[in-house]
């Protein structure tokens, strides 16, 4: 292995490190941020759209998912949870 590639692949790690959440708690913010942003507009205030966030980000993680497995064989029960957290918050979703 070269020196190059050596010091690459030991740096790969710190560089990646700081680059997503570094706890379980920073994730979830994190995601409830991404939500926030993304679907939170669909309240009529802000506390709805973090109300409805924190309800998708809990529920999918208490089922190993997370909102982007819409889009694979979980697609419906994402939207059945989703569905469920804007009912839950007042919100009515065009899913």
């Amino acid at each position: 292995m070269s020196i190059r590639l050596a010091v690459a692949a030991a740096l790969l790690p710190l560089t990646l490190a700081g680059c997503g959440p570094q706890t379980p708690e920073d994730a979830r913010a994190f995601s409830i941020s991404k939500c926030e942003k993304r679907f939170g507009r669909m309240a009529p205030d802000p506390t709805q759209g973090n109300a409805l966030c924190t309800c998708m980000v809990d529920r999918l993680a208490e089922q190993g998912l997370e909102v982007t497995d819409v889009l694979g064989p979980d697609g419906e029960r994402v939207q059945e949870i989703t569905r469920s957290c804007g009912r839950q918050v007042g919100i009515s979703l065009p899913m």
